[in-house]
């Protein structure tokens, strides 16, 4: 695997298999914010050929190296456009590759991912295609025309040519002599570029951790969603907590809640249920959530959101909704509040029983940002006992194609007491036992498989615990994923271990170890791409998320973290 190896196949895979037509529009990213893991579309999109080469471009960087789907490294579509692709290009990491201006081919020819330009501010006509395989005459693909023979069409490939695949040779560009340039990517100019993804690919193996470090954070990812999510699938995305809006003030009531919760429990997840207030009676609003939430008292943790319309209210209305939730649940609620409502009166009495869920921080309202682990902001009357922090509201998840609200738990330890009622905010979180945990060595031996049966199949053998994992990660996995790794939608769950499920646990171990281990990371995986840690081959780096994963996981719970 290479970035130009992915650019390649996602775009042929746009061009020759998915139903992608040709647009300039506002719909010429629709492709791109639909394709799934493998470049799949479900139904018709549109590209044009800067969104078509942008984006099979961020593929190809975020498949090799990991690079977050967001992340300021990936060429983002809505900035491209032939005109000023070339920078953009170069900025992350692409050479312009000299060529014989009489042939417009390369010395030693193309190689698969190179783009090629015909920049009308260059003297071209502005237009861009992607090479998809190696040679002096390679098949080219590329986002053509709309069905209209005009730049507007509508959503798919109506004739069959709007995208496609074609020889080089045969284009009318290169008869013509159109083309202005040719760019291939360079590793280590985009190391230099981004040297996050540049540290050392060995692996080494490191001595024994602390105790301290083998206990390891006991924070958690997470996300809140509500009717504007309604149709996520909740079980294709990589979160240890979903927080689900039930009702806001006396009347409304999200018509997708209760779907919504028994699938985060379904998907072995925490599950929180919020209230949103408005300046209505509080003992009212109170009574309209509970009537409907505490059903779920003993599965999920309730809070109430103030913000907005709340804020016409005073803190001592907020209490009485906590107070009730309190006493019908037989739990401890929280708090959510963004600076303004930290602002709006005393809370005294509320954070020392309460714990607080915040919104806010240095760049909350950053575009496109992947899970991160952002400081701990230091806030009035809970100071830095902030349990939950959400840090942005513009977060994207791979599995769902629009922003989501991306939330960090401060302790699961704490969630899970909230849960059971008692006092759980002041102070530090509560010091985590470390008698049952392993050391994180990347040794699968007796140690880790008695840690695995415990956490997965308690008082059977291996094999069980094995095929329970299978089912946890086949539950947490979109089927879109597995079968861009194994050629199946899911893992078969009556086997022990074999390489379908160690590429399995990988790619999880990708997306949900790595984020919130990284000293872990450092260690086994330090600047290991993608492609070199989901390889489907057991290790060090392998085990080592494993015996992370575990450390991490209640006893008898059938999940990881």
């Amino acid at each position: 695997m290479s970035v130009g190896s992915v650019t390649a196949r996602i775009a042929r895979q746009i061009c020759d298999v998915e139903p992608v037509g040709y647009s300039q529009g506002e719909d010429r990213r629709s492709w791109y914010a639909n394709a799934d893991w493998a470049g799949r579309c479900s139904s018709p999109q549109n590209a044009d050929c800067s969104s078509l080469a942008a984006g099979a471009v961020c593929y190809g960087l975020h498949d090799t190296y990991g690079v977050p789907w967001g992340h300021p490294a990936l060429p983002e579509i809505n900035d491209h456009w032939t005109g000023n692709l070339r920078p953009g290009l170069e900025a992350r990491g692409f050479d312009e590759v000299p060529w014989a201006d009489e042939n417009l081919t390369p010395d030693g020819g193309f190689r698969a991912g190179d783009i090629v330009l015909s920049a009308a501010n260059e003297g071209g006509v502005g237009h861009v295609i992607i090479i998809v395989e190696d040679g002096y005459d390679p098949l080219e693909s590329e986002a053509w025309i709309a069905e209209t023979g005009d730049l507007y069409g509508e959503r798919g490939d109506q004739t069959g040519q709007e995208t496609h695949t074609a020889r080089y040779s045969e284009h009318p560009y290169t008869q013509r002599g159109a083309w202005t340039s040719c760019h291939r990517f360079n590793e280590a100019k985009f190391f230099q570029q981004w040297p996050e993804f540049a540290k050392g690919k060995a692996q080494a193996k490191s001595a024994a951790p602390t105790q301290a470090q083998a206990a390891g954070p006991q924070h958690a990812h997470g996300i809140d969603i509500s009717s504007h999510q309604g149709g996520l699938n909740v079980g294709a995305i990589w979160a240890d907590f979903v927080i689900v809006k039930i009702t806001e003030g006396t009347g409304y009531e999200n018509p997708y809640w209760r779907t919504q919760a028994e699938a985060t429990l379904a998907a072995g997840k925490r599950l929180g249920l919020y209230l949103f207030a408005n300046d209505e009676d509080a003992g009212e609003q109170a009574r309209f959530f509970l009537d409907r939430a505490k059903a779920y008292a003993g599965r999920a943790t309730f809070w109430l959101d103030w913000e907005a319309d709340a804020l016409n209210l005073a803190p001592s209305d907020a209490l009485v909704i906590l107070n009730q939730m309190a006493a019908e649940t037989g739990s401890t609620p929280g708090i959510y509040l963004n600076g303004a409502g930290m602002e709006s009166g005393d809370w005294s009495a509320i954070a020392g029983r309460f714990p607080l869920w915040y919104a806010g921080g240095p760049n909350y309202a950053s575009y496109g940002q992947a899970y991160s682990d952002p400081p701990t902001p230091t806030v009035p009357y809970w100071g830095g006992n902030v349990l939950i922090h959400q840090y942005t509201e513009d977060g994207y998840l791979p599995g769902y194609n629009s922003h989501l609200d991306l939330d960090r738990l401060r302790d699961r330890a704490t969630w899970d007491r909230m849960i059971g009622g008692g006092q759980v905010v002041s102070g530090a979180p509560s010091p985590v036992s470390t008698s049952s945990l392993l050391q994180v060595d990347g040794e699968y031996g007796p140690a880790t498989m008695k840690r695995l049966i415990d956490v997965f199949a308690p008082g059977y053998s291996e094999m069980f615990a094995v095929a329970n994992l299978r089912r946890y990660l086949n539950s947490t996995v979109a089927s879109s994923a597995q079968r861009m790794l194994i050629g199946a939608d899911k893992l078969p769950e009556d086997r022990g271990w074999d390489s379908h499920v160690i590429r399995i646990f990988q790619y999880w171990a990708w997306c949900c170890v790595r984020p919130v281990a990284p000293e872990m990371w450092s260690r086994f995986a330090d600047g290991w791409s993608f492609g070199e840690y989901v390889d489907g081959e057991p290790g060090e780096a392998t085990w080592a998320a494993l015996q992370e994963a575990l450390n991490r996981s209640r006893p008898g719970s059938f999940r990881l973290m």
